[in-house]
């Protein structure tokens, strides 16, 4: 900065030299030795400058290197979040499988009762056939050992009783049929047992299936709680961390305002030290040239006698740096925003940088196109996923809509255009909205 500050100075000398045109030699030394006195007020004042180009510098690259921290300290936080809202998920879920879990134990607790209940009552079903097996055999028992205890006597006892043959007949035949009844009730009771034998082993059959099925689901309850149990740590670990992430981004934050209103004051100071040497260069110019005025009348008065006015003309050339005027943003569609911001084409990229013109990225390029119409989008490409609502596919996206692709948005020109900031090397561009797969669109004005 000092270099062209002093080849300005140079330029300036020669040019006044220029201008004093009466009191030959004389009046050449005379402006050289004034001139050479505004060079050294000059030169006094460029170290000032100097310093002050120096902090506005150190102020800028501080200023960068917070918001990279702050946009990492913002994205780190937008990750966790995402990754807390998984784990809370995941948390739900476990939660509904034990609750259901729970439930199939208590239903298979109330079939292993009624089970019971039902070997219960058949055991003594069990029970009482078995008793009347017992009875009926006794009492079979006794009429066989009476039988044999009194021989034939029996039978001729009935033949004598016998008031006729068919009497003698039906006697014994109702002796038959009386051991034959008694063989058939024991058979029947014997049936009657085996059938309530056959119900009670399938009932403890139910009932050991129900059980170990009631210890299969406890088992899978345990497991699920100790994955549980692991996903809450998670949880509280993750949330400790997000915790950290934001207040990280509040420091930073704090420090970006900071950083930000002290580079504004450098600035500022900058621009007043620039003014104040720009008006002791034109002093120290002004006095130069009235004593070498002054100087050259003397020397010519002595020399001539008479008094030679002087006129100085001076021409003076700026050049005006050609600015390019950017329309404000108007409308109320969304191929008004594409107007909008297709006019800051060629304009470049800076990773986390919060400027239209002197620089900005993806996520940055969009949420400032945006604001300028009065929406508030995410500032990262993850968090703009979320913004506006989704547009099925591309084929119905309109101008306007937020295209996202992995790690980067840009924004829906139409006609299978896109406008973005892509990489620091391309800036600003166009590119086919096909250029890559993309993720996901979004609508914001609808």
């Amino acid at each position: 900065m000092s270099i062209k500050t002093n080849r300005r100075a140079d330029k300036k000398i020669s040019d006044h030299s220029r201008f004093v045109c009466v009191g030959g030699a004389s009046l050449r030394r005379a402006g050289r030795s004034a001139l050479l006195l505004a060079l050294s007020l000059v030169l006094a004042v460029l170290p000032v400058a100097e310093v002050s180009a120096s902090k506005v510098t150190d102020l800028q690259n501080q200023k960068a290197q917070t918001q990279s921290q702050l946009t990492q300290a913002q994205n780190e936080a937008d990750v966790l979040e995402e990754e807390i809202q998984d784990v809370s998920n995941a948390i739900d879920e476990t939660n509904e499988q034990i609750v259901q879990i729970m439930a199939g134990i208590e239903i298979l607790e109330g079939e292993i009762a009624e089970l019971d209940q039902q070997i219960e009552k058949t055991q003594a079903e069990y029970d009482a056939a078995k008793a009347e097996e017992d009875r009926q055999y006794e009492a079979m028992k006794r009429r066989i050992k009476y039988i044999y205890e009194k021989g034939d006597a029996d039978y001729v006892q009935i033949i004598l009783q016998s008031t006729s043959f068919s009497d003698i007949l039906n006697k014994t035949q109702y002796a038959n049929q009386l051991a034959e009844y008694d063989q058939n009730m024991i058979v029947r009771y014997q049936e009657v047992q085996k059938k309530v034998a056959e119900k009670q082993a399938q009932l403890e059959d139910e009932k050991a299936e129900r059980e170990e099925n009631r210890l299969g689901l406890e088992e899978e309850q345990n497991a699920l709680e100790v994955e549980l149990n692991i996903l809450r740590e998670q949880y509280e670990d993750i949330d400790e961390r997000i915790a950290v992430a934001q207040q990280q981004a509040a420091i930073f934050a704090q420090q970006l305002i900071e950083q930000t209103n002290a580079l504004a004051a450098a600035i500022e100071e900058e621009a007043r030290i620039a003014a104040e040497k720009r008006r002791q260069e034109e002093e120290a110019r002004r006095k130069a040239e009235e004593e070498a005025r002054r100087k050259a009348e003397q020397e010519a008065q002595s020399a001539s006698g008479t008094s030679t006015a002087s006129s100085q003309t001076s021409t003076t050339s700026a050049s005006t740096a050609q600015t390019k005027v950017y329309a404000s943003p108007s409308g109320k569609t969304g191929q008004d925003v594409v107007n909008y911001a297709c006019q800051f084409v060629g304009n470049p990229y800076v990773y986390g940088g919060n400027s239209l013109t002197n620089g900005t990225d993806c996520s940055g390029f969009t949420s400032l196109v945006y604001k300028a119409f009065g929406y508030s989008l995410a500032r990262t490409d993850v968090g703009q996923r979320s913004n506006g609502i989704a547009v099925a596919s591309l084929e119905e996206a309109l101008p306007g809509d937020i295209i996202c692709y992995p790690g980067h948005v840009a924004i829906y020109c139409g006609n299978g255009t896109i406008v973005h900031a892509s990489t620091a090397r391309t800036g600003i561009k166009y590119s086919n909205v096909n250029y890559r797969q993309y993720i996901c669109i979004r609508r914001i004005i609808y």
